[in-house]
């Protein structure tokens, strides 16, 4: 028989070898575990930021649709600055005659200009010129002039003529009184 040369030397100096080979094993695999695992880590912090981040654009277009929602009155009012070119001539008069018995003051005539040319970059109008029944109320015409100012769609005074009459204070003469219209 053979006798195996396997002394209790080179026994001990392979089981050393492989006790340090498991060791440097177990360091490198614990340092890939370390790396995946702070890999993990920040993926799930970015996950979770941008779970953040969309829960609050979530509620800040809650905000947003909320406040829209409160605010539909502004928007409705804003829509009606300026009316349709097709059809301010009939809302004008409607308008105006409205104004004008409500203070007392009666409407001769209406004169709508054939074409108006607006400057550009302005916002687009086009005048009415009044005639008025004389004599008028000076505070009815500063009521009829506020009411007009003060409208929706937006008419504003452009130009008004008004003279004295000789021996009543209370009331004046009106020749005419323009006005623009914002029209879209």
């Amino acid at each position: 028989m053979k006798q195996s040369k396997m002394t209790a030397s080179k026994l001990r100096g392979i089981l050393s070898l492989l006790i340090v080979l498991t060791l440097a094993l177990s360091a490198v695999g614990f340092y890939y575990a370390q790396v995946w695992l702070n890999e993990l880590a920040v993926s799930v912090s970015h996950t979770i930021a941008d779970s953040t981040t969309s829960g609050n654009n979530v509620q800040a277009l809650n905000k947003l649709q909320d406040e829209l929602s409160s605010r539909q009155d502004i928007i409705a009012r804003a829509s009606n600055i300026s009316t349709p070119r097709q059809t301010y001539q009939t809302q004008a008069v409607g308008d105006l005659t409205a104004y004008a018995r409500a203070t007392g003051i009666s409407i001769s005539n209406y004169t709508f200009p054939a074409d108006t040319a607006t400057t550009p970059g302005a916002a687009p109008t086009t005048t009415i010129t009044l005639a008025l029944g004389n004599p008028v109320s000076y505070t009815n015409l500063l009521k009829f002039m506020k009411a007009i100012e003060s409208s929706l769609p937006k008419m504003q005074i452009l130009n008004i003529n008004i003279g004295r009459i000789s021996g009543d204070n209370q009331s004046v003469r009106v020749d005419q009184l323009t006005i623009a219209i914002s029209t879209r």
